[in-house]
């Protein structure tokens, strides 16, 4: 017996957003590095405003990194300043991949090209070339 498919990506309800924002250092006390939230307006003074989580925050948009189709990679995030630890146990964490779908973080060993989420169960590969 054959274990079954992960399930599909992109479960839920859909919806059309402008574009994708990602925080940068200017924006570190809103956004999560590596999260990328739907856009859902692009105002005249140069502002978007985010979905982030079940509020909306709105950001300049020059002080985060925009894409206009959903991302479909594992973001990698390089902890960098004071080092908390994220998860239980006496283990640091100073790498972790943020999950493109539902933006859960998770640690991982080694470098591997793809990841399955623990929270959503979606795969997905895992983007090296930028890390936040």
């Amino acid at each position: 017996m054959t274990a079954p498919p992960p399930p599909s990506r992109r479960s839920g309800e859909a919806r059309i957003y402008r574009g994708w924002a990602a925080g940068t250092a200017a924006t570190a006390d809103l956004l999560r590095r590596g999260a990328w939230y739907p856009v859902i307006e692009e105002a005249p003074d140069g502002t978007l405003l985010l979905q982030v989580d079940t509020e909306q925050v709105r950001v300049r948009a020059s002080e985060v990194r925009y894409r206009t189709e959903r991302p479909d990679a594992w973001s990698i995030v390089v902890r960098t300043g004071v080092m908390r630890p994220t998860l239980v146990g006496p283990r640091l964490v100073t790498t972790y991949a943020v999950c493109p779908d539902c933006t859960a973080r998770q640690e991982f060993d080694g470098r591997p090209e793809t990841l399955m989420c623990v929270r959503c169960r979606r795969a997905a590969k895992v983007d090296w070339d930028t890390t936040y």
